[in-house]
């Protein structure tokens, strides 16, 4: 049995050169088409979950949703008092050039 050829061609080229050709508009389209799929299969799996937990413990999503929206305010305000100081601009150093 003979071996076979080693190709003078990367498994990368040989990728690219398998993509379907598209513009770069398709491309966009198709990744928004992506994105949205991506998220709507994430909607369905978060109400499948708050449906399940819904019927084990009653209230339980409302419960979440008020924890939830606490939490999203203490993360804001923390984040709102934490951004001043890292924002403050750096004093001048003597090795950049005066104007």
């Amino acid at each position: 049995m003979s071996e076979p050829k080693p190709s003078s061609e990367s498994p990368e080229q040989n990728l690219i050169e398998s993509l379907p050709a598209m513009t770069l508009e398709q491309w966009l389209e198709k990744l928004r088409r992506s994105d949205r799929a991506f998220y709507n299969i994430m909607a369905i799996e978060v109400w499948s979950i708050a449906k399940t937990m819904d019927g084990l413990i009653p209230g339980f999503w409302g419960r979440f949703m008020t924890n939830r929206r606490l939490a999203m305010k203490q993360f804001v305000e923390h984040r709102r008092l934490e951004q001043p100081t890292s924002e403050t601009p750096a004093p001048p150093s003597e090795s950049s050039p005066n104007p």
